[in-house]
């Protein structure tokens, strides 16, 4: 803890903070007034993913402060962060997860490099229990050149295998300009080229995640239109066709079976 952090509770100073612990997230302390009053284990709000997403664990901190400095009672709070999950229901396009593949599948709307790198973190720390990691890739087209290049390096940190996609977020950039920004990105930081897949609509780009996975494996879908790409996930049907099967549109306006990066 910082000591002036320390300095103010020492003085019976209000705080709401995440102190260590034996599990993963570590334990959820209100001090206030001298008195240092448990929550809660970070493990134990749903939408933390067992302590992992930090995130998420930051979020529980500042709402828990906010209920408590406005008189809402320690155990109505824990109710509350206990049973507040990530679900689509909940939190639509906000780490929504689904495992009824026979794998899992992460769905969050982390479209610039900021959120790709807070989505990121808690890869990390997932990818000890998953095979493989999968992740499809996209920032809108009125960002920077730069921040395209950043995010496609940031992706080869976390991926295994990464599919770039643009459509329907293209925002004026001409076809296949944002897809080749970031592979130049992800090549630049010496990202294998044959890992990398470029598929410009959304749809055909989460579908081919969805069948490259087998069990065991993490994919992640980064979409732009949440409500469909969620429904996607729910209607997925492993045997209904192969990735081969899938036309993508190339920049010249032809199309041919999905590739990898050329």
């Amino acid at each position: 803890m910082p000591d002036f952090l320390r300095e103010h509770i020492d003085a019976g100073g209000f705080a709401v903070v995440r102190e260590p612990g034996i599990v993963d997230g570590g334990e959820i302390v209100i001090h206030h007034d001298g008195d240092s009053i448990h929550l809660m284990r970070a493990a134990e709000i749903p939408a933390t993913l067992d302590g992992l997403a930090e995130f998420n664990v930051q979020n529980a901190l500042g709402a828990a402060a906010m209920a408590y400095a406005q008189g809402v009672p320690v155990n109505v709070i824990r109710l509350a962060l206990s049973t507040y999950t990530t679900s689509f229901a909940h939190s639509p396009g906000r780490l929504n997860v689904f495992d009824g593949h026979g794998f899992r599948v992460i769905m969050d709307y982390a479209h610039n490099p900021a959120g790709l790198q807070a989505l990121g973190n808690l890869i990390l720390k997932m990818k000890p229990r998953h095979r493989r990691t999968i992740g499809m890739i996209n920032i809108p087209g009125d960002r920077r050149d730069d921040d395209m290049r950043e995010m496609g390096a940031l992706a080869t940190r976390y991926f295994d295998e990464i599919i770039f996609r643009e459509e329907p977020a293209r925002r004026g950039r001409k076809p296949g300009e944002i897809i080749d920004l970031l592979v130049e990105g992800a090549l630049a930081a010496g990202f294998p080229e044959e890992r990398i897949t470029r598929i410009l609509d959304e749809d055909q780009a989460a579908e081919v995640c969805l069948r490259m996975a087998q069990p065991g494996d993490l994919v992640v879908l980064t979409p732009t239109d949440v409500e469909a790409m969620w429904q996607q996930v729910l209607d997925f049907r492993a045997a209904s066709f192969s990735p081969l099967d899938v036309e993508i549109e190339r920049t010249d306006k032809q199309a041919e079976p999905w590739r990898r990066s050329a």
